[in-house]
């Protein structure tokens, strides 16, 4: 084993976590968000650092937005949003047609101006009763399994290094 495979490892162990954890708290529907999950192993001679990116709003998804920050002015006569564009749409991927999305969009818009994201009621999709914080959440989880995995690794490159070692002595 060598040292980039142990922090391969444990990128997987930490995506498959954070997957797991953001499907855990009802944020899935398209699986676009779990599909974007990407590790990279950066290494200089002095360090090595695992590095992970998402698409964009998986940062709202994980802090939540707070009611100030709702991109929506009821009434304000706007032509188009992307914000009401984005609900529309999250509606229609939940079989609603065309009519009943932009209905729904408008309510959530509403509620979502009133309580933030996530909303209270949101919580019934959850199977853990939590809809912020996935990522911390998700190191929390798999922090044992990842130590482990890692001290294993780390372990084995030693062994491997000192058996080269004495028997080059010897």
């Amino acid at each position: 084993m060598k040292l980039l495979d142990v922090q391969r490892g444990g990128q997987r162990i930490i995506e498959k976590a954070i997957r797991e954890e953001s499907i855990s708290q009802g944020h899935y529907l398209t699986g676009a968000m779990q599909a974007s999950l990407a590790g990279y192993v950066l290494t200089s001679p002095d360090e090595s650092t695992l590095t992970g990116t998402a698409v964009g709003y998986a940062v709202v998804v994980n802090s939540g937005v707070t009611t100030g920050r709702i991109p929506y002015a009821p009434g304000s006569g706007a032509g188009s949003s992307k914000y009401i564009e984005g609900l529309i749409n999250f509606w229609r991927l939940r079989g609603l047609n065309e009519k009943e999305a932009t209905r729904a969009a408008f309510a959530t818009a509403n509620k979502h101006k009133e309580e933030g994201m996530p909303t209270r009621a949101s919580g019934g999709f959850s199977k853990t009763g939590e809809r912020k914080q996935m990522i911390d959440k998700a190191f929390d989880k798999c922090s044992s399994d990842l130590d482990q995995f890692m001290l294993s690794g780390f372990d084995s490159i030693i062994e491997t290094e000192f058996q080269k070692t004495k028997s080059e002595v010897i």
